[in-house]
């Protein structure tokens, strides 16, 4: 089945669909070019660098994948919420949809975006993507409920073609609180080698290193000494991962922020990458900030995963 991919990244959700053997991506757009060339160096160079309104013509797809910002929207003004420059994004996503006609389109999102604005903007999202030609579904899904080491909730909207018969259903979870993968079982058992690509580890200054001493597994900056905290957050800044629970939602930037369980240092990006469910050998290229970004900015291969393999099912069964 093809699959068109925007909004692509460095390719976490485009790995999920290609793990299971029953897709192929005939093309992926993304504007970053740094996140194209990691696309580009690990799944393939099907991924046009560029920004998505300059996309004209296009391959027929089966799917199409993608999680365009949304952050634009007003409810003070519907009429022109979609004359909001901030949501030409989504604007060219839907006009996407409409020109390539798939079988069903699978958008991602924050799951914030169902809360902003009391829930209006949300229904102004349903509103044009259903004007598109589609029936939707969708859904709030946690990435560690399908065996990412990660708590990680994301809005999935499914959208199927209006002549197809509407059945799609979302994948069952396959993990729970007696079974959930743990940063442990992801960083600690199977240790990860020093030369492996992205995993330099960032040195501390003095004061931080002074800090880190202090906090206990699943702790942060709360549990140093008065004299060693700052006007910071105190329970989100120097937050310790937990080898016993699943990693708290791994964002850009957060590898300064997140620090390992047992050493007294910060997560690398390779134990980021990890975390989010991409294999050792998948490389991010550029700055290590952009790297970051890249990581940080990634649906879970593993929640990837399992919805493709829902969508395969529903499309099978036409």
């Amino acid at each position: 089945m093809n699959v068109i991919s925007l909004f692509s990244g460095s390719g976490g959700l485009d790995l999920g669909f290609l793990e299971t053997g029953k897709f192929e991506i005939v093309f992926a757009n993304d504007f970053n070019y740094q996140a194209c060339q990691t696309y580009t160096h690990n799944i393939g160079n099907h991924i046009l660098c560029d920004d998505i309104a300059n996309i004209k013509n296009l391959p027929q797809a089966d799917v199409i994948i993608g999680g365009p910002p949304c952050q634009g929207f007003s409810t003070a003004n519907p009429a022109r919420s979609f004359d909001d420059p901030r949501n030409q994004l989504f604007k060219e996503y839907a006009r996407i949809i409409k020109q390539v006609q798939p079988k069903l389109f699978l958008m991602e999102n924050v799951s914030g975006m169902v809360t902003m604005q009391k829930g209006k903007v949300f229904e102004l999202i349903r509103k044009e993507l259903t004007n598109c030609g589609y029936k939707l579904s969708y859904k709030l899904l946690n990435s560690r409920d399908y065996g990412v080491p990660q708590s990680r909730r994301r809005m999935i909207i499914i959208g199927v073609r209006n002549d197809l018969e509407f059945k799609f259903e979302f994948p069952k979870p396959t993990h729970n609180e007696e079974n959930y993968k743990t940063v442990g079982d992801t960083l600690l058992k199977n240790t990860i080698p020093k030369n492996c690509p992205n995993h330099t580890v960032g040195k501390l200054t003095e004061l931080n290193l002074k800090r880190v001493m202090y906090i206990p597994e699943g702790g942060s900056m709360k549990h140093c000494p008065a004299e060693l905290q700052n006007n910071s957050d105190l329970n989100r800044a120097m937050r310790r991962l937990d080898s016993k629970k699943e990693s708290y939602t791994i964002v850009h930037n957060n590898c300064d922020h997140y620090y390992h369980p047992t050493e007294n240092r910060r997560i690398t990006i390779r134990e980021m990458a990890r975390l989010q469910g991409y294999p050792d050998n998948y490389i991010f290229l550029g700055s290590k900030s952009e790297q970051s970004r890249q990581v940080g900015n990634s649906v879970p291969v593993g929640l990837g995963k399992a919805i493709a393999k829902s969508i395969f099912n529903f499309l099978n069964n036409l």
